[in-house]
C-alpha cells in the first residue's frame, strides 16, 4: 500500500510540476517572446486612430503666377465627417437607438442609414454625414453618453468656384466605389477617401490626392476620449496649371448662351487648350456630398445629356467645314487647281438610271476654288468630289486624323468616323453609289466626326501640316507652388503630307470667307480672320422644326504669323445655319482674344 501511495504521489507530483511548467512557458512566451506585440494590441484597445483626410491639389487657370494665383479653378474649404465602425455597437438597437438620436442634430434618414450600415464591412469606417460644421461636433462630443462610438474627422470639401463653367474639363469627384478600391487599394488608395471621377480629376489624381494623415485619441474604459494627439501629418497633394484661360472660357459661354453646344480654342504651335466648353452642363458642388443619388439620376435622366462632353466625346457630320478636306484631296491629286472655275446654277443634277438632283442653298455663278470656299457654294463641291472620287478623300480625312482620337488628357474621348466602299458593302450590302460621294464632298451622308478632331484638323493646316497634341494641364506644382513637379511638353502627333500651295489655297479660301461670304461679320475685327461655316443636316428636328446644326472653324490671325495663331470652332446643336448661329459666337470669342492680348500681329 505503501509503495502504491508512493507511486500515486509521484505522479501528482509530476502532472503538477507539468502544469507550472507549462504556465511558465506560456508567461515567458507572452511577456518575453511576443511582450511587445501584446503590448501594441493592449495600447490599440484604449487608441482610436481616426484618420485626417489630405486636401487635394488646388487647380489654377493659366495665368498663374508665383504669389499670385490667377483664377483658382478648384480649391478646398475645412469641414468635419460623421463616422462609425459598426462593430463597436454591443447591439443593433443600439446601433439604430443612435442614429435615431443624431438625427436629432444633423440631417440623415436613420432607417435608410441603418440598412446601409449593415450592409458595410463591419471593421471599416463608415462615413454616416459629409461636410457638418464644427458645432455638430462640440454637440457630439459633450455627450458621448448620448452618440456612443459617433467619431468626426476633418474633411476638406472640394469647391468648384465657377460652378458649370469648367465642368466637363476639370470634372469632379465622388467615393471610392467598391469595385474603384478593390482594383485600386494595392496602390495606396484607402476605402473611405474621395477619387477623381470624370475630367482632369480623374485623369490626374494621383497628382492631386496627397497622403492622408491620422488623429491618435486615447480612449478609457468607457470609451470616452481622455486626449488625443497628431499621429501623422497630411500631405496636401499638388497643384494644377491648367492651359484654360478663365477670361476666354468666359465668354465663350456667355456667347453659347441657352444653345447646346460646344467651344474649342486651341493654339495649335503648341497644343494648348485654351478654352472647351461644352453645354448643357451641370454644378459639380451639388455631386460631390454623400446622399446625392437622386441628383445625379436626374442628369443621368436628363433627355439634354449634361453630364456628356460634346467636345470629345459626341459625333456629328461635319457639314460644309469638310469641304476643306475635299478641296485638299482634289488639289493633292492634281484632280483640280485653285483658279478650276464651276458655274453654280443652284441645282446638280446626277444622271443615271433615275436621275437625282442636289442643291445649294442659292446660285453662285461662276466660282473658282478660292470663292467656293469663301461663300461655301455645294454645287462647286458636288462636281470636285466626282472629279477626285471618293477613295482620295477618305484617305485624306484619315490623314487630317477625322477617324483617330487626338489624345488629349481628358478621359472619355472618343473617335469619329470615317466611311470606305468596304465598310458600305459589308454594313449594308450595297456598293458605293454616286449619290454617296456626293454627300461625302460637302461632310454629309455617313460621315461623322468629333469637334475636337475638326479643331485638331484646322491646326494641322494652320501649322502648315504639323498636328501637336491637344492638352489642358500646363504643369503640376508642389504644394506650397515653389517648386514645378512636372511641365507638359508639346508632342507631335502628325505631319501631313500637303504642299505649301495646297494649305495657302484653303487658308485664302478661308479669308475670302470673312472678307465677303458666310464668315463676313467677322471681318470689322481688328485683327485679321479666316473661317468656314458648315449646315449640317440631321433625321431629327427639335422644336420649331429646326434640324440643323450649325458650324464654324476659324483663325487667327490669317498671314504668316503661325506662332501666335489661335483657332476657334464653335457647334451648336439645331443652331439652323453656320452663319447665323455659330459666327456670332466666334465674333466674341475672337473680340476676347484680341482684347487679352492674344495676338502679336499687326493688325490689319
Amino acid at each position: 500500500m505503501l509503495e502504491a501511495f508512493r507511486k500515486r504521489m509521484l505522479v501528482f507530483v509530476i502532472c503538477v510540476s507539468c502544469v507550472f511548467l507549462i504556465i511558465f512557458i506560456q508567461l515567458i512566451n507572452l511577456q518575453i517572446v511576443h511582450g511587445s506585440e501584446y503590448i501594441v494590441k493592449a495600447t490599440l484597445n484604449m487608441e482610436n486612430n481616426i484618420p485626417i483626410a489630405a486636401p487635394r491639389g488646388e487647380i489654377y487657370d493659366r495665368n498663374f503666377k508665383r504669389g499670385y494665383s490667377g483664377a483658382v479653378i478648384v480649391s478646398n474649404r475645412p469641414t468635419f465627417n460623421l463616422t462609425v465602425v459598426p462593430e463597436n455597437f454591443s447591439s443593433n438597437n443600439q446601433l439604430q437607438e443612435t442614429l435615431s438620436m443624431l438625427s436629432t442634430v444633423v440631417d440623415i434618414n436613420p432607417t435608410e442609414l441603418f440598412t446601409d450600415v449593415k450592409k458595410s464591412n463591419p471593421w471599416e469606417r463608415f462615413i454616416l454625414k459629409e461636410d457638418v460644421n464644427f458645432d455638430v461636433v462640440v454637440k457630439i462630443a459633450s455627450h458621448p453618453d448620448i452618440f456612443p462610438n459617433i467619431h468626426w474627422e476633418d474633411a476638406p470639401v472640394r469647391v468648384y468656384n465657377y460652378g458649370e463653367l469648367f465642368t466637363h474639363v476639370v470634372g469632379y469627384t465622388g467615393s471610392l466605389s467598391k469595385e474603384e478600391y478593390n482594383n485600386l487599394k494595392g496602390q495606396g488608395y484607402k476605402y473611405y477617401q474621395n477619387i477623381g471621377k470624370s475630367g482632369i480629376e480623374k485623369q490626374y489624381d494621383k497628382q492631386l490626392r496627397g497622403e492622408d494623415g491620422f488623429i491618435r485619441r486615447i480612449v478609457n474604459v468607457q470609451n470616452r476620449t481622455e486626449y488625443e494627439e497628431i499621429g501623422d501629418e497630411p500631405l496636401s497633394g499638388n497643384n494644377i496649371i491648367v492651359t484654360l484661360d478663365y477670361e476666354i472660357q468666359q465668354a465663350a459661354y456667355d456667347a453659347l448662351g441657352s444653345n447646346y453646344g460646344t467651344v474649342i480654342v486651341l493654339k495649335p504651335s503648341t497644343g494648348e487648350v485654351i478654352a472647351m466648353l461644352s453645354k448643357p452642363g451641370y454644378d459639380p458642388n451639388l455631386i460631390i456630398s454623400k446622399g446625392n443619388a437622386k441628383f445625379v439620376n436626374e442628369l443621368n435622366a436628363d433627355s439634354k445629356k449634361p453630364f456628356l462632353n460634346r467636345a470629345i466625346q459626341s459625333r456629328y457630320a461635319p457639314a460644309s467645314t469638310f469641304k476643306l478636306v475635299t478641296a485638299i484631296a482634289a488639289l493633292e491629286t492634281e484632280k483640280t487647281y485653285a483658279d478650276k472655275i464651276y458655274y453654280c446654277s443652284g441645282k446638280y443634277t446626277l444622271k443615271g438610271y433615275i436621275d437625282h438632283d442636289f442643291y445649294c442653298f442659292r446660285t453662285h455663278g461662276s466660282l473658282n476654288l478660292y470663292w467656293a470656299i469663301g461663300r461655301s457654294c455645294s454645287i462647286y463641291f458636288y462636281n470636285l468630289g466626282m472629279s477626285v472620287g471618293p477613295s482620295a478623300i477618305m484617305r485624306y480625312a484619315g490623314y487630317l486624323g477625322l477617324n483617330e482620337i487626338t489624345g488629349i488628357d481628358i478621359p472619355g474621348e472618343i473617335s469619329g468616323f470615317v466611311p470606305s466602299q468596304k465598310w458600305k458593302l459589308k454594313t449594308y450590302g450595297q456598293p458605293w453609289f454616286d449619290g454617296d460621294t456626293i454627300n461625302l464632298s460637302i461632310g454629309q451622308g455617313f460621315l461623322a466626326v468629333t469637334p475636337i478632331e475638326v479643331a485638331s484638323m484646322l491646326c494641322g493646316i494652320v501649322n502648315n501640316g504639323i498636328v501637336y497634341k491637344p492638352y489642358v494641364v500646363k504643369q503640376v506644382f508642389s504644394p506650397d507652388n515653389r517648386n514645378v513637379i512636372s511641365e507638359t511638353q508639346k508632342e507631335k502627333l502628325r505631319e501631313i503630307p500637303l504642299s505649301p500651295t495646297t494649305l495657302q489655297t484653303i487658308k485664302q479660301g478661308m479669308r475670302y470667307s470673312v472678307q465677303d461670304g458666310t464668315s463676313g461679320i467677322l471681318n470689322h475685327l481688328k485683327v485679321p480672320i479666316a473661317g468656314k461655316t458648315g449646315t449640317a443636316q440631321t433625321i431629327s428636328n427639335r422644336k420649331e422644326n429646326v434640324s440643323q446644326h450649325a458650324w464654324f472653324l476659324g483663325f487667327a490671325p490669317y498671314g504668316e504669323y503661325t506662332e501666335d495663331a489661335i483657332v476657334v470652332v464653335v457647334f451648336i446643336e439645331y443652331g439652323q445655319w453656320g452663319a447665323l448661329a455659330a459666327v456670332p459666337v466666334a465674333e466674341r470669342i475672337f473680340s476676347k482674344l484680341i482684347k487679352q492680348g492674344y495676338f502679336n500681329a499687326p493688325e490689319k
